[in-house]
């Protein structure tokens, strides 16, 4: 049963009253034995009982937050006996039963008065309990914040309030739930990480992403902190457990997701991920499988020095090399650095949940059954031009200008090279407004940048020689055969997807595709494969195995496979500096996580002190 872990974990909550004696223990708080086996109704009697506010009882009905608000129920009717030992705590967190069962058969263990906060002893009695309760709201962080405040003399007890641990604790395991439900089921926070939606979105933005349009998606890995999306930062550790998983389920929305609606999702070939150490920003744009296709292609052309054809015909040979040189060294080869080349160290391969798969956000220029072509960066829908945002970018070249890289860690060492960036950068800012850092190059070494139609037809008199550019079909062999001192700028196999030689496609001329619809009915050739192939067997998870005789999905030799799920196609505004749909293909339904809302803050690269666009904060998006 694919929602059994749900089931069980719903269970445990309802059946812990039975389990627990809570028939007994109520007797020991006034309350009718009896309303120990009404669901949920039992709930709300020990929150009234021991002082808590009664609707917390709904949030043990939401996947993502019901095991804190089970975990803080069971302790807080814990310390009604009095019983604040770790051990008790720990149990009461993890597994109340033993602690439960004492307290409903020791006759010596009654209901005592709230704590006094102003006696000493009583405060002393439950220190280090609520002192594990703060570590499991918010691990060491909180701990080392009150012991901090307490040293610095912030916490001076007030008469018949709280000490700073309980209030810390207390507050922060609210914070914690409410956040979970929130975050999950409503709105979430967002910022812009990169300038793939520019001019409409900025680097610096900071989005709610709301979840009732849609529907909000229950959560497939609900066992996570809430605070943070799939690692915590410096500790660079999962912030989630697999231990129960939830099968793709979304609760009713208003409709789902329209052409042009600016979409939060979840990336889709990120599945598989090489664990960078520069996380977070080490993951932006990250995708393993063109980076194990980019490793084969190095060792192939750059180390033994063989042709692009022998590398084609020997590819599987490579691919393998390349895995087993990354579980060797645990670092990946790109261009960049000093001599053209550079190689980032790693800490191995982590694979994700769909949830927790890094957060993009791009614009749904179509949608399942949708046919989708792109002639000269021109997208055209169904056979006619798609919508154009005013703010969209398009390349342009600047011809007879070369482009120069910079090392930019070795600035300090090298006056020179920094001086004549900074006139470069001075220049292409004062003209054309771009920084240099912004600026790309065409195979043959020639400035490319990012303009607007209307931008570029403000200054195209004043510089003649500024030309749209777009790449070719084929453009990426060609660049790969020709070897340039430019390579750097393409060094990538089949980077566009379908990702494989039969297609010469580029993000400037590609298709025509058909984007998959529920239902969908689609031959399986040795031509057709790479397009659907990660459909088959990473989306809708079918065995699945080419081999020289055909085609076999789960172990059956088929020609033909019926969609399961609807899927998107998903662009950036900035189209010549977006790894959007181009490269790695369609937008499962089950990845989508919600529509971009409106901006609440937002500050440029000199952060809040002065750099804050106060034009667009609270800014609907469109």
């Amino acid at each position: 049963m694919a929602y059994l872990p749900l089931i069980i974990g719903y269970l445990i909550i309802f059946l812990t009253p039975y389990f627990g004696l809570w028939q007994k223990i109520f007797k020991k708080i006034d309350a009718n034995p009896k309303h120990a086996f009404i669901p949920f109704y039992n709930f709300i009697i020990v929150l009234k009982r021991c002082n808590q506010p009664w609707y917390w009882v709904f949030f043990l009905l939401f996947p993502g937050a019901q095991f804190y608000m089970w975990a803080s129920i069971n302790v807080t009717l814990i310390r009604k006996f009095g019983l604040f030992s770790t051990k008790d705590t720990l149990l009461g967190i993890l597994f109340p039963y033993p602690v439960f069962w004492k307290i409903a058969k020791d006759e010596k263990l009654k209901s005592v008065p709230p704590t006094n906060w102003d006696i000493a002893k009583q405060v002393d009695n439950r220190n280090l309990s609520d002192h594990i309760a703060l570590f499991f709201a918010l691990p060491i962080v909180g701990n080392i914040l009150v012991y901090i405040f307490t040293i610095a003399g912030f916490s001076q007890k007030q008469k018949g309030k709280k000490s700073l641990v309980k209030e810390w604790g207390d507050a922060i395991i609210f914070a914690l739930i409410a956040a979970s439900v929130i975050r999950t089921y409503i709105f979430e926070p967002f910022q812009i990480p990169t300038g793939s939606m520019e001019k409409t979105q900025l680097v610096g933005d900071h989005l709610f992403v709301e979840k009732i349009t849609y529907g909000p998606r229950v959560p497939m890995t609900p066992f996570s902190y809430p605070i943070f999306h799939n690692m915590v930062p410096f500790l660079n550790i999962k912030s989630y457990s697999e231990i129960q998983k939830i099968p793709y389920t979304r609760l009713p929305g208003f409709r789902f997701v329209e052409r042009n609606d600016i979409t939060v999702f979840n990336f889709p070939a990120g599945d598989t991920a090489i664990f960078d150490p520069r996380m977070p920003n080490g993951l932006i744009a990250h995708n393993y499988h063109q980076i194990l296709k980019d490793e084969a292609l190095f060792i192939c052309l750059y180390n033994e020095r063989k042709s692009l054809d022998y590398f084609e015909a020997h590819y599987e040979h490579y691919l393998n090399k390349a895995r087993k040189r990354f579980v060797k060294k645990q670092k990946v080869y790109h261009f960049g650095g000093e001599n053209g080349l550079d190689h980032i160290p790693t800490k191995g391969i982590i694979t994700r949940p769909v949830d927790k798969k890094e957060n993009y956000i791009k614009r749904a220029v179509a949608i399942a059954g949708d046919e989708i072509e792109i002639i000269d960066k021109e997208l055209y829908i169904n056979g006619k031009l798609a919508h154009q945002p005013d703010s969209m970018m398009y390349s342009y070249v600047l011809k007879d200008s070369m482009y120069y890289r910079f090392n930019m860690a070795n600035f300090d060492r090298d006056t020179r090279a920094k001086n004549k960036y900074i006139r470069l950068d001075a220049y292409y800012k004062s003209n054309f407004d771009r920084n240099y850092h912004q600026l790309s190059a065409t195979m043959d070494g020639e400035v490319v940048m990012s303009l607007t139609k209307n931008h570029y037809n403000k200054i195209k008199d004043r510089y003649p020689n500024l030309k749209p550019y777009s790449k070719e079909k084929g453009y990426y062999r060609k660049a790969l055969e020709k070897n340039s001192k430019y390579a750097f700028v393409t060094f990538s196999y089949c980077p566009v997807f379908p990702n494989d030689k039969q297609y010469n496609w580029t993000e400037d001329n590609f298709g025509p595709l058909k984007i998959p619809k529920k239902g969908d009915v689609v031959k399986l050739t040795h031509q057709t494969l790479p397009i659907y192939k990660r459909i088959i067997h990473a989306y809708e998870k079918h065995d699945l195995e080419e081999k020289s005789d055909g085609i076999y999905i789960d172990g059956k030799k088929t020609d033909t496979y019926t969609i399961e799920m609807n899927y998107y196609w998903l662009m950036g505004d900035n189209r010549n500096n977006s790894l959007d749909s181009r490269f790695w293909g369609f937008v499962p339904e089950d990845h989508v996580v919600g529509r971009a809302a409106f901006i609440w803050m937002s500050v440029d690269e000199r952060g809040y002190f002065g750099g804050v666009r106060w034009d667009r904060i609270f800014k609907k998006i469109k």
